[in-house]
């Protein structure tokens, strides 16, 4: 029995391929093999949605048996596919469903068609034939349910924010639920008068929401071009999505994105995934982008998930669950953003905050208090019991992806465009030395030496389809 269960083990184990980074920072070295480790540990058997057999698939954390859409996706997005796409394709399948006959994204309504930004990760840095149709038969038939359901008459999305699926989320007009629930998918039913007149009745309009459908047009659109059909539909829906967003959105005042809006009420809160995915999805302009990051506050710990924290939750010391707390996950796209926008302190200070923070608690946990920097759940309203101190998820998976993408992106400096890998390093001002070992890029394992200073190109660029074992060295 003893020998089954290690043949299992190392079955499973064989299976994730694992990138190593090293650095003449410690800290950076460890909190990096802490990262990789929670990684490995949240990736097991599993089958679901249209995942025919059990196959290897990344869990949310440890404190989750199934995936989620959005966590795929982000993963996936973050480094995943740069570790092990076979993984990452299984995870794809796994949260998508059958709905009337058709293929379609599944999870949380408003958010799901995240997915297609996934699925556009994976099939970026791997030449699958069968699933870029597959994509592309999801990617379609998800946007058409949607825009039938919750596109308003604005050009605009109705639905929670992207992480947002608690009420703490949202401002005090959303927290009045259902048999006091917790899910903002309970607000429709406790407010009739108030609830959209079409699709699932949550009338507000958020910005990540409506940023990520900009990008899901835009993969549809490159995914049609791909498989010889028309994308000229999808390429002028990105454009009026964008316009909208830029029109109903930018805020002169604030100088950035607002977070929310529906028919009664704005809310100017700063969103950490709606102001990064307008940043990196080129939503914003270079004016906008630069304004952004100099009017926007970043907390002690990192950036939060909205700020200010909505005033019913400050109580003592004491945050909302979704607004004042940091999630990693969302650090993981300001830092990015951040360093391709010019601003490398806000690099660091993202890089560095979660680092220090991984090394102290030897995990990559969900989410952070933002003056304290302690494992913490924040404040949300729960079910009979009025404000609850909400746990915080242990070795939360797209926490450690998070730090992993400030590496890939950031310090080995990865840009992946339609054709090619561009490699444009950045060491941080403590760091002059740095190796990244076996990340893969489709069938080659990339490993790249980084030096200050040292007699070597500052930029590369290589093709998408090398295979084998390929080794760089860079300077910056």
């Amino acid at each position: 029995m003893l020998e089954m269960i290690l043949l299992i083990s190392e079955e499973i184990i064989m299976g994730i391929s694992l990138p190593f980074f090293y650095s003449d920072n410690d800290v950076l070295n460890k909190a990096a093999r802490i990262a990789t480790g929670d990684i490995a540990g949240n990736c097991k058997p599993y089958k679901a949605g249209l995942l025919e057999e059990e196959a290897i698939c990344l869990m949310a954390g440890l404190d989750y048996n199934t995936p989620w859409t959005r966590d795929t996706a982000i993963n996936a997005m973050h480094a995943m596919s740069f570790f092990d796409s076979d993984i990452v394709r299984n995870s794809l399948i796994s949260v998508c469903c059958c709905n009337d006959g058709k293929n379609i994204a599944g999870g949380d309504y408003w958010d799901s068609i995240i997915w297609a930004m996934g699925a556009w990760q994976y099939l970026s840095l791997n030449d699958d034939a069968e699933f870029r149709a597959f994509a592309y038969d999801v990617i379609k038939n998800t946007l058409v349910k949607f825009e039938a359901e919750e596109l308003d008459s604005d050009g605009l999305f109705m639905g929670g924010a992207v992480y947002g699926d608690g009420i703490a989320a949202y401002p005090d007009k959303y927290a009045k639920t259902e048999n006091h629930g917790t899910n903002i998918m309970d607000w429709p039913a406790a407010n009739p008068d108030k609830r959209s007149k079409k699709g699932f009745g949550v009338p507000m309009k958020t910005l990540s929401t409506n940023c990520v459908y900009y990008a899901a047009y835009i993969i549809a659109g490159k995914l049609a071009e791909q498989l010889g059909e028309d994308s000229s539909e999808y390429i002028a829906k990105a454009q009026r999505t964008k316009d909208a967003v830029n029109k109903n959105f930018w805020n002169e005042k604030t100088g950035r994105y607002d977070y929310l809006f529906d028919d009664t009420e704005r809310c100017e809160h700063s969103e950490a995934l709606g102001l990064s995915f307008a940043m990196l999805f080129g939503i914003a302009d270079d004016a906008k982008c630069e304004s952004i990051i100099k009017n926007t506050y970043v907390t002690d710990h990192g950036m939060p998930c909205v700020w200010p924290s909505f005033s019913r939750y400050r109580i003592g010391n004491d945050y909302g669950r979704h607004s004042g707390a940091v999630w990693p996950h969302a650090e993981g796209f300001w830092a990015v953003a951040n360093l391709r926008k010019g601003n490398s302190a806000g690099f660091e200070k993202e890089l560095f905050s979660l680092a220090h923070k991984a090394v102290k608690d030897l995990q990559f946990a969900e989410i952070y208090h933002p003056v304290t920097g302690e494992v913490y759940g924040g404040l949300q309203e729960r079910e009979r019991e009025g404000f609850f101190l909400w746990k915080s998820c242990q070795k939360q998976s797209w926490s450690a992806t998070a730090f992993w993408a400030m590496i890939i992106y950031g310090i080995v400096g990865i840009d992946i465009t339609d054709t090619s890998i561009i490699i444009k390093p950045y060491l941080p001002i403590s760091v002059d030395h740095a190796e990244l070992k076996n990340l893969n890029i489709g069938g080659a394992q990339i490993s790249i030496t980084i030096d200050r200073d040292a007699d070597a190109p500052k930029a590369i660029e290589i093709p998408k389809n090398l295979k084998g074992k390929q080794s760089y060295n860079l300077s910056v």
